[in-house]
C-alpha cells in the first residue's frame, strides 16, 4: 500500500516576499511601536480615533478604556488639535499563562489638523465610559449653506 504524501509547490520569491510583509504588518497593527530598551519597557501606541463633521462642529471621539481624565491632556495650537496621554499598566507582575496579549500601555499622542475656520477658545471635552468626546465648533463662515436655484 502507498502511503499518501501532500506534494510540496516550489515557492515564488514573490509568495515569500508577501509572507514576510505580512508579517511586519500584522506586527504594526493597531498601529503599534514597540521601542524595548532593555529593562524600560517603552512602548507607544495609538487609540483609535474617529473624526465627525456636522453643519456646525467638529467631534472627534477617541477610544481610551481603562484610562481617567487625570492621564489625558488636549491642546489646540494653530489649528491642530493634540491629545496626549498615558495608560500604566495596574502592576508589573508577568504573568507566564497568557495566550494572547492585545491590550496597550504606555505614552500616546494624536494631533489633528482642523480647518482655519474653528472656534479654538470653545472647544469642549468631556470622558465618560472610556470614550473621549472633543467638540470643536466651526467658525461661523465655514458653515455649509443651502443655496437656492433659481
Amino acid at each position: 500500500m502507498k502511503k499518501l504524501t501532500r506534494h510540496q509547490y516550489p515557492t515564488a520569491p514573490v509568495t515569500n516576499l508577501r509572507r514576510e510583509m505580512d508579517r511586519i504588518f500584522n506586527e504594526l497593527i493597531p498601529f503599534s511601536w514597540r521601542l524595548d530598551e532593555g529593562d524600560t519597557d517603552i512602548t507607544m501606541w495609538s487609540p483609535t480615533t474617529d473624526m465627525i463633521e456636522t453643519d456646525n462642529e467638529y467631534l472627534v471621539e477617541v477610544d481610551l478604556p481603562g484610562m481617567s481624565k487625570k492621564d489625558i491632556t488636549i491642546n489646540c495650537q494653530d489649528n491642530v488639535l493634540s491629545i496626549e496621554g498615558e495608560r500604566k499598566r495596574e502592576s508589573k507582575e508577568e504573568h507566564n499563562g497568557y495566550l494572547r496579549n492585545e491590550r496597550y500601555f504606555g505614552t500616546f499622542k494624536r494631533a489633528i489638523m482642523l480647518p482655519a475656520s474653528i472656534l479654538d477658545d470653545k472647544i469642549k471635552a468631556t470622558f465618560k465610559e472610556g470614550v473621549l468626546r472633543v467638540t470643536v465648533p466651526k467658525a461661523e463662515k465655514s458653515k455649509r449653506k443651502t443655496v437656492a436655484i433659481d
